[in-house]
């Protein structure tokens, strides 16, 4: 049995070093100041931050918003919550009511538990740009984009489980492949294909914030994880569906 743990670790280190080096590679060859182009208006923000948010590119003022919004989190009624899911991320869905009000009080009873139920996972797109905002040291978005990078990386890299099961998304290109599919034709329908719910934000969070430093040289980027965030987000539409394309063959046998 020993021989066997040993054996399998020896597996994920290699898996790791692997992931570690393709998401450096992207880290040089990516400019996030020139591809991260997601902008958002000023309206709703507290005086202080719009003061805050210098004229920049897009990429430099999402820096200052998450440097500057967390002290306004928490308030009564939720309205910087609720402009960061509506607004910044443009979640129209979500609406202001008793209901999600709940889910947001919980969000943040949650977090220090290390556990989602599955009422709160079920919008972990909504629910982790609030988290990603309230510790940006330690949580990330759990966005479709992203999620569909990391997986599609960790396949390349040879893990052939603990995989994370994406949330719907809006990206015309990254839908056109079913990632989860292309995951169980890989390794199987098994138990442990994907990390559970309760678990799979956390789990996610912890491995971008683990494998950071070694993606990036800037002291900052290599302890703040939504810089690794950002990279996977960018990476999804272009890089990744391009190697997709390009690195998978489906052989259907016919019926006799």
């Amino acid at each position: 049995l020993l021989e066997r743990d040993r054996a399998d670790n020896r597996i994920m280190i290699k898996m790791l070093n692997k992931l570690q080096t393709a998401l450096r590679d992207y880290a040089e060859s990516v400019l996030l100041e020139e591809r991260f182009v997601w902008d958002f208006p000023h309206e709703g923000l507290p005086p202080t931050v719009v003061s805050a948010l210098q004229e920049g590119s897009p990429f430099e003022k999402n820096i200052a918003l998450k440097n500057s919004l967390k002290s306004h989190l928490t308030s009564s009624g939720y309205p910087i919550e609720y402009w960061i899911i509506q607004t910044w991320g443009g979640i129209q869905g979500f609406k202001q009511n008793g209901k999600n009000d709940y889910r947001i009080r919980e969000l943040y009873q949650q977090l220090g538990k290390k556990s989602f139920p599955n009422q709160l996972f079920d919008v972990i797109s909504s629910l982790s740009k609030v988290a990603s905002f309230y510790d940006p040291n330690q949580y990330s978005i759990y966005d479709s984009r992203a999620v569909f990078s990391l997986n599609w990386l960790l396949l390349k890299s040879g893990a052939t489980q603990n995989f994370f099961h994406m949330p719907s998304g809006r990206n015309s290109k990254i839908a056109k492949y079913d990632m989860e599919t292309i995951i169980r034709l890989k390794c199987g329908d098994k138990p442990g294909l994907f990390v559970e719910n309760r678990e799979a934000y956390f789990e996610y969070c912890h491995l971008l914030k683990t494998l950071s430093p070694s993606v990036w040289d800037d002291s900052e980027r290599k302890i703040m994880p939504f810089y690794l965030e950002m990279l996977l987000f960018v990476l999804g539409p272009e890089e990744i569906v391009e190697d997709i394309e390009k690195s998978s063959t489906l052989d259907i046998r016919a019926a006799v």
